[in-house]
């Protein structure tokens, strides 16, 4: 069984096997998210500080100009820390990986660590493969509204978010956004910045009160990656989930 993600394939908790999206996809690739920073990193960056009741002055120029900076990156490529918690369980799964990302719409997570796993968006279908479990997911991608599209394929979050507020984080300035348009998935995100606004983690936090934390390093920008990079095959004798 699986849900609709709301941004990239979370781990599946212990006694789950199979294509399960039932967590922050993050997109869903839990991928928000998976960029990696070394978990040493991710971890106690988590742990922030209560909220500011404030929404910050500057929130709207910031967000403005990180959608400047994203109009001129086409495409990208990072390494990712992905960090689960579920709000069931209260544990945290930890996993690595890399990611490519070419503008409008396609998207590679690719997790090495713990385990090996695939999340694919090629423009028109999203792919989520797990050669251990010899299971691959399949959903159309066209018209889809999850957060996390929105923030690593579009780069444009006036459209779609307001901010609510600032936390403290080791990595940079973290604003925490709510959709504009109701998402049953989603109740906050958050995103966190650098000096140059180049976004260093992102967090996804959803309705049963669990969390997906992506923190990303290693970025290297309009690099050229060519839409070939975005395919994928259904491997022979894979049990295909719809």
């Amino acid at each position: 069984m699986y849900r609709h993600p709301h941004q990239v394939p979370s781990p599946a908790p212990e006694g789950r096997r199979g294509c399960d999206w039932s967590g922050p996809l993050v997109y869903h690739p839990k991928v928000i998210l998976t960029l990696a920073l070394a978990a040493s990193l991710a971890v106690p960056a988590q742990a922030a500080a209560a909220p500011t009741p404030a929404v910050p002055r500057d929130a709207k120029a910031l967000l403005a100009g990180f959608d400047e900076r994203s109009r001129s990156i086409r495409d990208f490529t990072a390494r990712f820390t992905q960090t689960y918690r579920s709000g069931a369980l209260g544990r945290a799964i930890v996993e690595t990986g890399t990611v490519k990302v070419k503008r409008p719409s396609r998207m590679l997570f690719e997790y090495t660590a713990p385990d090996h796993k695939l999340f694919v968006a090629d423009g028109e279908t999203y792919y989520f493969y797990v050669p251990r479990d010899k299971q691959v997911m399949i959903q159309n991608q066209r018209g889809d509204r999850r957060a996390t599209a929105r923030i690593l394929a579009e780069g444009r979050l006036l459209d779609h978010f307001t901010c609510v507020g600032e936390e403290k984080d080791a990595l940079g300035r973290k604003l925490l956004l709510v959709p504009l348009e109701k998402d049953a998935n989603v109740t906050r995100i958050s995103v966190v910045l650098d000096a140059s606004l180049r976004l260093l983690a992102l967090e996804i936090q959803d309705a049963e009160g669990s969390t997906s934390r992506m923190v990303f390093t290693g970025f290297k920008e309009n690099v050229g990656l060519k839409d070939s990079e975005f395919r994928f095959e259904v491997p022979k004798g894979v049990e295909v989930i719809s």
